[in-house]
């Protein structure tokens, strides 16, 4: 199964929208999992996956 970077962030995003039940909220709570995620050195996600 191939997974894409836009998919992660559409899952993401509904997921907090589901939760927060606001666009606004649920795009700022996506775009902070996505920048935390891509910011941690290559070592640190392939131990975290």
């Amino acid at each position: 199964m191939n997974t894409t970077l836009g998919d992660i962030i559409s899952t993401l995003y509904a997921q907090f929208l589901a939760q927060y039940g606001d666009e606004e909220l649920a795009s700022v709570a996506t775009a902070a999992v996505v920048n935390d995620l891509l910011s941690k050195p290559k070592q640190g996600r392939e131990e975290a996956a």
